[in-house]
């Protein structure tokens, strides 16, 4: 019985290092990846803005391609009560940071409710994301995946932007 005990007490304390330790892993990641974007954000210069109606509404793109062949792209818009950002940026031709922004505010009222969510990628697969406030994290059919696909769509949208 003492034998069971002191062995079920061992293997919890390692199932708790271990979830501490992925939590921590995530933060690191999380941190590595964000000091990364903000240094190739900082490096911004020479931007490229266009205006797209592909989704039946006006969206505005800010385009920034770095010199270390990295790339951010903002696209903004407003429907209804609304604003949407998405931000995506690109290391070595893979998304590595991606931000979904939906931002709920009516005209002449003061009230507002915003949500984000943070993806964090590697070599094409999600590997962590951080979400604040109310919004699509909290529907059961929400699949964090799907920022992949929107990223998809949006690459094909910017082909057919003309130059």
């Amino acid at each position: 019985m003492k034998n069971l005990l002191q062995t079920l007490i061992i293997m919890m304390g390692i199932l708790g290092c271990n979830a501490q330790t992925q939590g921590e892993r995530e933060e690191e990641i999380r941190s590595e990846i964000n000091a990364d974007f903000d240094q190739n954000r900082s490096e911004c210069y020479a931007e490229i803005d266009a205006v797209t109606d592909f989704n039946g509404k006006t969206e505005f793109w800010d385009i920034c391609e770095l010199e270390n062949g990295n790339r951010i792209i903002k696209i903004e818009s407003y429907k209804g009560d609304t604003f949407y950002q998405e931000i995506y940026f690109e290391k070595n031709g893979d998304v590595t940071y991606a931000k979904e922004t939906e931002h709920y505010m009516p005209k002449n009222h003061f009230m507002q409710i915003a949500w984000n969510c943070e993806f964090y990628a590697k070599n094409g697969e999600l590997i962590a994301l951080m979400s604040h406030g109310h919004g699509k994290t909290e529907n059961d059919e929400w699949n964090p995946e799907d920022i992949f696909e929107m990223y998809k769509n949006r690459m094909a949208e910017l082909k057919k932007i003309k130059k």
